[in-house]
């Protein structure tokens, strides 16, 4: 997850991956993100305003749920301990 907004000079924008995707932490992030998302970087815009709202109805939610389906994409929080 990529902000598209604009960034102050030199700064530079924060990039979230799914645990399976973090190339930090899994070696086979890229045949994962392949099988799943496809070939392409893909890009999904995500409007900030029903982000945030989302956020708000649980403010102790610690992650961000994407689920993908064919033509869909479904987002929600949830809370990990």
């Amino acid at each position: 997850m990529l902000s598209n907004g604009k960034l102050a000079e030199g700064q530079r924008a924060l990039a979230v991956y799914a645990d399976e995707c973090d190339l930090k932490t899994n070696p086979d992030h890229w045949h994962y993100k392949r099988r799943y998302f496809g070939g392409d970087d893909g890009i999904v815009f995500i409007d900030a305003e029903s982000l945030e709202a989302m956020l708000s109805t649980n403010p102790e939610a610690t992650y961000l749920r994407a689920e993908f389906a064919t033509e869909t994409m479904q987002l929600s929080v949830i809370t990990r301990s």
